[in-house]
């Protein structure tokens, strides 16, 4: 009977113990970016980032692993917010017919299979791109999510087109004004394995290097 009930103590232990370390355990990276937030999309945070303002654009920067430095500002990022879900902010050009935005630095990332680096003919628009969700309810800090979609780019003299694939996500800080950001592509359409890229959006100029 000692010697059941010794056993018994001792599996309980061991039981306990693996549950504190598993709790210790770091989450999973797909899990920062969760398919269900626990919260609803922020409004305060997109009228951060956006203003109704005609050719209004965003400070944008890539992180080059080569050079190890942030490049700098990727000019033309107009943030727009998608007509039949306000949830989104993506980025379009409404300005300019026929034409688009560079989109987390696309056309220079792939200015091989673009055949230049061209925003006008590269045509990239996308109106569902960033998704914000608070902490908490009212906070102004949280996670940004993008939504996983291919997005279209044409080559030069329109000699056709072909797909990347974009998701990911990162963190945002409406004090700040500043969202960290990685963007996953799908390079399947051209025979690529695919990369994650860092980047820094802000409503003003950053000094990163």
């Amino acid at each position: 009977m000692k010697r059941n009930m010794k056993t018994l103590y001792m599996l309980l232990c061991a039981l306990v113990l693996l549950t504190s370390c598993k709790k210790e355990e770091p989450a999973a990276k797909e899990d920062l970016y969760p398919d269900v937030p626990v919260t609803v999309p922020s409004s305060s945070a997109i009228a951060t980032f956006y203003q109704n303002t005609a050719f209004y654009q965003l400070f944008i920067y890539r992180y080059d692993p080569v050079t190890l430095k942030w490049t700098s500002r990727i000019v033309g990022h107009y943030p727009t917010i998608a007509a039949d879900d306000s949830s989104y902010m993506g980025f379009t050009n409404p300005y300019v017919a026929d034409s688009g935005v560079p989109l987390f630095d696309m056309v220079r990332l792939y200015a091989g299979q673009l055949g230049g680096t061209n925003i006008k003919t590269a045509r990239i628009n996308a109106d569902k791109v960033l998704q914000f969700f608070p902490d908490f309810d009212g906070a102004k800090t949280g996670i940004v999510r993008i939504r996983k979609q291919d997005v279209v780019l044409t080559k030069t003299a329109n000699a056709g087109t072909f797909r990347i694939g974009i998701s990911g996500g990162g963190t945002y800080d409406e004090t700040a004004k500043l969202i960290d950001l990685e963007v996953v592509y799908d390079e399947t359409d051209i025979g690529g394995t695919g990369q994650t890229v860092k980047f820094k959006i802000s409503t003003v100029a950053l000094t990163l290097n």
